[in-house]
């Protein structure tokens, strides 16, 4: 692809840019689990039998979240944040002190130096123990720098603990699409020798991918080692 886009004098020819592109496919992901029942139970215990649905819609939800964040891609699985987003390579800036609040700005700069305007990252993905060593640094007074950050210039920390520790994420959430079939879907039916035992399974499901298109990985970055990483930039 040639960008070609410039300044066009009053009456002049206006410049032609020229695109190809590739096309790929990917497929919608299933997550489901399974609880067999009495069949009795949905009848005497309605509760109890609505509380299973939800305990089965929360494990299915809890594998949906495991895979957006940490899937790797491979077949039957989704393609997660971590595993689509490019690796960060720190470089030696002699930042005194250097800590998370300095290194998110200079993977930031990574990701839209020289892009032009396409992206604008608004989001930095990490769990709670990350977070905290960013809002527990303290400086030479015993005074907190950071205390109760939730962002970093325009972009939102999202704190989200599928993500390892010493771990995160750097991107434009513009570029990360979710698509999703209906929800999580609750049926019941019968296997085995079910019908004649009074048994019934209660199953949940849902289908899904996450996509983030070749072209734009590069609006995102990963940090796989912080601590290696400020080591790097304070040197």
């Amino acid at each position: 692809s040639v960008k070609a886009a410039a300044v066009v004098a009053e009456g002049g020819t206006f410049p032609e840019s020229t695109a190809k592109f590739k096309g790929f496919s990917q497929d919608l992901i299933k997550i489901g689990d399974t609880l067999p029942v009495t069949e009795e139970f949905g009848t005497d215990e309605v509760a109890a039998a609505a509380e299973l649905e939800m305990f089965l819609e929360t494990n299915v939800k809890a594998a949906v979240d495991a895979q957006l964040i940490n899937g790797p891609g491979t077949a039957g699985t989704i393609e997660g944040l971590v595993a689509a987003s490019p690796a960060y390579t720190p470089v030696a800036s002699g930042i005194v002190g250097a800590n998370i609040y300095d290194l998110v700005k200079k993977v930031r700069t990574d990701i839209v130096f020289n892009r032009g305007s396409k992206y604008a990252p608004d989001i930095i993905v990490m769990n709670a123990n990350t977070l905290d060593s960013l809002q527990l640094t303290k400086d030479a007074n015993q005074n907190y720098i950071f205390k109760d950050t939730l962002n970093i210039g325009s972009m939102i920390i999202i704190e989200d603990n599928n993500m390892a520790d010493n771990v995160m994420v750097v991107g434009d959430r513009r570029y990360a699409r979710i698509y999703e079939m209906f929800g999580v879907l609750i049926s019941r039916g019968l296997k085995g020798d079910q019908f004649v035992e009074d048994m019934e399974t209660i199953k949940a499901r849902t289908r899904l991918l996450m996509l983030i298109r070749n072209v734009d990985k590069t609006g995102f970055r990963k940090v796989t080692s912080i601590s290696a990483a400020l080591v790097t930039l304070a040197s």
